[in-house]
C-alpha cells in the first residue's frame, strides 16, 4: 500500500473520530442516538475507500453510490427519530454524517489538510451550539440587516467595481474607494459588537475604549451630555473620553499598517507619541478625580455602524479629499494638502487617513507629507471634540480634557517639525 494512501486513510479515520467524539459527547444524556463515535469513524472510512476505488477505476459512480447509501441510511434514521419523538427532532447529527463521508473522500483526493481543517471547523461548530444560539438571540433585526449589508458590500458589490481610475485626473478608483468603505465599516462593526457584548458589564472606561473603536466623537458627545446630569461622575467621564481619544490614534495606526506599510514606522512613532502624551497629561490632570474607577453602565447610544447612507457619505468624503488633494499637490505642494487635512480632519480623521494613504501608495505624496497631514487632522479633530465638550458638557469636564488636548497639539507639532 503506498504510504500516501495510508496517510490519507489515517486522516479520514481521524476526521471521523474528531466529529464522532463531539457527537457522542452531545448524546451522553440521551438513551438513543443515530450515530456515535464508531459510526462516524466508519462513515469516514467508507468515504475514503469509495474515493480510492473511484479514483483507481476512473469512475465517480462508486463514490456517488456510497454517498447515496449513507444519505438513505441517515434519512431512515431521521424518520425513525422523528416518529419516536413526535416530530421534535433536529437533523444536525445526520447532516454531520454526510459531511464526514465527504471529508473522508476529500482526504484521499490529495487534500488531507483541507479535509482536516474542515473537520475541525465542523466539530467546533457543533460544540458551540449553545454559544451560537445565545449569540443569535442577542442579535436584533437591525443588526442582522446591517451585517448582511456589510457582507453584500464586501463580497457582491466590491468585486463588480472597476479597479482603475475613472476620472480625468486619474484619482478616483471605484474599487479602492469602496474597499476603504468596507475597511472602516468592518472596524466600526468590531467596535460596535464589543460595546454590545462587554460595554454594559465593564463600566465607563471599557465602554469608552470600545466606543472609541466606533467613533471617538460619538463617545465625546455622549459623555459631554451625561456630564450635565446631577451627580455625574465627571472624573470617570473625563477618563473614558480620554481613552476613546487615545483609541482614535491606535485606530489610525492600524489603518496605516493595512494600507501603506512603508509609512507605518513614521506614523506609529508620531501618532503613538501623541497618544502617549495625551495619556500622561490625562493621568496628571485626572489624578485623584476617580477617573480610573469602574462605574455603572453608560449607554453610548451608538447605532449599528454600517448603513448604505454612511457608506455613501464615506465614499463621497474620500473622493472629495482625494480630488482636493490632487489639486493641492499641483497648486500648493504640501501646504494645500495640510489645509484640506485640517478641514476634513475636524469631522473625520479616518477619511483623511484613507485618502492621503491612497496618495502615498500611488507615489503622489511623500511619507513625511502624509504623516504631517495625519498629525494636522488629528489635532484639528481633538480641538473640535474639546469644543463639543465646552458647548454641550459640564465645564469641569472641559477643564480636565484641556491638558491632554494641549499635550496632543504640542507633541504633534514637535514631531511634525522634526520630521525630515
Amino acid at each position: 500500500m503506498p504510504i500516501e494512501l495510508l496517510k490519507a486513510l489515517v486522516t479520514a479515520l481521524f476526521i471521523g473520530a474528531l466529529v464522532g467524539v463531539e457527537r457522542a459527547h452531545h448524546q451522553l444524556d440521551r438513551k438513543e442516538g443515530f450515530a456515535g463515535l464508531r459510526t462516524f469513524v466508519l462513515v469516514a472510512e467508507l468515504g475514503a475507500v469509495c474515493a480510492w476505488l473511484s479514483r483507481s477505476l476512473s469512475t465517480a459512480s462508486i463514490l456517488v453510490a456510497g454517498f447515496a447509501g449513507v444519505a438513505v441510511l441517515v434519512g431512515l434514521a431521521y424518520h425513525a427519530e422523528a416518529v419516536r419523538s413526535g416530530g421534535a427532532t433536529g437533523a444536525t447529527t445526520e447532516v454531520s454524517a454526510l459531511v464526514v463521508y465527504v471529508l473522508g473522500a476529500v482526504a484521499v483526493y490529495d487534500a488531507p489538510l483541507l479535509a482536516v481543517a474542515l473537520a475541525i471547523a465542523t466539530a467546533a461548530l457543533l460544540a458551540l451550539k449553545g454559544t451560537l444560539h445565545a449569540a443569535v438571540q442577542r442579535i436584533n433585526q437591525v443588526e442582522l440587516l446591517a451585517t448582511l449589508r456589510l457582507l453584500f458590500a464586501s463580497f457582491v458589490v466590491l468585486p463588480l467595481l472597476p479597479n482603475e481610475p475613472v476620472d480625468p485626473l486619474g484619482t478616483l478608483n471605484p474599487f479602492k474607494l469602496w474597499l476603504l468603505v468596507v475597511l472602516i465599516s468592518g472596524l466600526s462593526m468590531v467596535g460596535y459588537v464589543a460595546v454590545r457584548v462587554y460595554g454594559a458589564a465593564r463600566g465607563t472606561l471599557l465602554t469608552g475604549f470600545f466606543g472609541g473603536l466606533v467613533s471617538s466623537t460619538a463617545v465625546t458627545l455622549t459623555f459631554a451630555r451625561q456630564s450635565r446630569e446631577p451627580d455625574a461622575p465627571i472624573g470617570a467621564l473625563a477618563g473614558a473620553t480620554l481613552v476613546a481619544w487615545i483609541v482614535m490614534f491606535l485606530r489610525v495606526i492600524v489603518i496605516v499598517g493595512g494600507l501603506a506599510v512603508a509609512a507605518l514606522p513614521s506614523a506609529a512613532a508620531v501618532l503613538g507619541g501623541m497618544g502617549l502624551a495625551a495619556l500622561l497629561a490625562g493621568v496628571f490632570a485626572l489624578r485623584g478625580a476617580g477617573a480610573w474607577a469602574s462605574t455603572a453602565e453608560r449607554d453610548l447610544g451608538l447605532k449599528n455602524p454600517f448603513s448604505l447612507r454612511s457608506a455613501v457619505k464615506f465614499a463621497f468624503l474620500f473622493a472629495a479629499v482625494l480630488v482636493a488633494s490632487k489639486f493641492a499637490q499641483h497648486k500648493l505642494p504640501g501646504a494645500g494638502l495640510y489645509g484640506i487635512s485640517a478641514l476634513a480632519g475636524a469631522t473625520d480623521v479616518d477619511a483623511v487617513a484613507l485618502s492621503v494613504l491612497e496618495l502615498v501608495s500611488r507615489g503622489d505624496a511623500s511619507i513625511v507629507v502624509v504623516v504631517r497631514a495625519l498629525v494636522i487632522a488629528a489635532v484639528a479633530n481633538t480641538w473640535v471634540k474639546l469644543g463639543l465638550t465646552l458647548a454641550l458638557g459640564d465645564r469641569r469636564l472641559t477643564s480636565r480634557l484641556l491638558p491632554p488636548s494641549l499635550a496632543i497639539s504640542v507633541a504633534g507639532a514637535t514631531a511634525a517639525a522634526l520630521m525630515r
